[in-house]
C-alpha cells in the first residue's frame, strides 16, 4: 500500500480500534487497546519499509494493465504513488531529499493512528456504558430498553 493508503488505513483502524475498546476490551483487559495499536503500526511500518527498500518487490503488478511501475525503484515509485491500484498515476518519481518527507509520513501513521482513536471515542463512547453521538442513528426502543435494563441492573445491585 502506499503512504496515502497507510494514513488512511491508520485512522480507520484506530476508529476501530476505539469500538472494540468500548464494546469489548474495556471489561476485560485495559492493555489490550495499547497492544493492537502497537502491532497495527509496527506491522505497518515493516511493511512499508520492506516495500520502500525493494525487500518486497512490487513491480508484480504490472500484470494489470492500468498499473505501469518501473523496474528501477518499483517501491519507492509504488509508495509515492499511492492510488496506482486504483487507476490513479501521479508518477511521482523518487529524488533526493525525499528520504526525509518519507519519515516523517511513517511516524505521522501513529498520529492519524491516534487521532481516529479520538474520533472514534467521540462517536462510540469511551465508557462501556456510553453510547456516544452514533445514538443519534440508533432506534429510540432500543435505547430505551437499554435504559431500563441498565436500571434494574443497578438496583438488583444495591438490594
Amino acid at each position: 500500500m502506499g503512504l496515502l493508503e497507510g494514513l488512511i488505513l491508520s485512522f480507520v483502524v484506530g476508529w476501530i480500534n476505539s469500538y472494540l475498546y468500548r464494546k469489548y476490551l474495556r471489561k476485560r483487559n485495559k492493555d489490550w487497546i495499547v497492544f493492537l495499536a502497537v502491532t497495527f503500526l509496527l506491522i505497518l511500518w515493516t511493511v512499508d519499509s520492506l516495500i520502500y527498500f525493494n525487500v518486497i518487490d512490487m513491480s508484480w503488478l504490472n500484470f494489470l494493465p492500468w498499473v505501469n511501475i518501473p523496474s528501477i525503484e518499483a517501491g519507492k515509485y509504488f509508495l509515492w504513488n499511492s492510488f496506482i491500484l486504483f487507476g490513479v498515476d501521479f508518477q511521482i518519481t523518487h529524488q533526493s531529499g525525499m528520504e526525509i518527507i518519507v519519515g516523517f509520513l511513517l511516524i505521522s501513521y501513529l498520529f492519524w493512528y491516534y487521532f481516529g482513536s479520538k474520533v472514534g471515542k467521540v462517536v462510540h463512547g469511551t465508557k462501556t456504558y456510553q453510547q456516544g453521538h452514533y445514538l443519534i442513528y440508533r432506534p429510540v426502543k432500543k435505547f430505551i430498553r437499554d435504559r431500563e435494563k441498565e436500571s434494574e441492573n443497578s438496583m438488583a445491585k444495591n438490594q
